[in-house]
């Protein structure tokens, strides 16, 4: 029966044994290490809590078809099975699930779990992050989602308005300047130096000269 519950186990992640307790496996993802450059592999871990409860509904199937019983007959079974293990923890018997690890009480009358040790098929692996340049991928703006590629798109284009913006306004600086001092010219055109001082110089007469006889 131990070797049953174990593989059920395995399969479902959860199972409750009533006097026993409630086991459940929980898996922790694959993490990435930018400063070492290295890749973990996703690790499982067995999590015992001691309560009594309901015997699960998917162990009583499983125990019925890989014994070929019925269901009625499969749970009297696991009943029984709970109170032969509740009493050998009791008087001190450790209790070993294959492929899972351990259960026995400790002087302080609960139940304590021993995990079993177990050899990892993943070793952590060499992760360098490389980015494409030209890649696509999805991007949040405000409250729109659209890509990478339409988003550098716009602003391309964006940067492009700008600069025709900043083209046609020196454009038009450039020709209001020239208006400007074509309109200076002209205004001083009907004096000969229409550049220089317009304000006119006169010399004083000469003076009078005696001839002697």
């Amino acid at each position: 029966m131990q070797d049953l519950i174990s593989s059920y186990l395995i399969q479902a992640k959860d199972c409750n044994l009533p006097g026993v307790g409630n086991f459940r496996i929980t898996t922790t993802p694959a993490s990435l290490d930018v400063a070492d450059k290295k890749m973990f592999p996703p690790t499982d871990e067995i999590v015992y809590t001691e309560r009594t409860d309901k015997i699960s509904d998917e162990l009583i199937n499983y125990i019925a078809h890989k014994k070929n019983i019925e269901q009625a007959e499969a749970k009297e079974q696991i009943k029984n099975w709970c109170r032969n293990i509740k009493e050998k923890l009791h008087i001190g018997e450790e209790i070993n699930f294959a492929s899972i690890g351990s259960l026995q009480k400790i002087p302080s009358g609960s139940i304590s779990f021993q995990k079993q040790e177990y050899f990892s098929f993943f070793e952590p692996v060499t992760a360098d992050r490389i980015i494409h340049k030209d890649a696509e991928h999805a991007v949040l703006v405000g409250d729109r989602e659209t890509t990478s590629s339409a988003m550098n798109q716009y602003l391309q284009e964006d940067q492009e308005i700008k600069n025709s913006s900043w083209k046609i306004a020196a454009i038009v600086l450039l020709i209001i300047a020239l208006s400007l001092l074509f309109f200076h010219f002209y205004s001083g055109s009907s004096t000969n130096n229409p550049t220089g001082n317009h304000t006119g110089f006169y010399p004083d007469a000469p003076a009078a000269t005696y001839i002697s006889k």
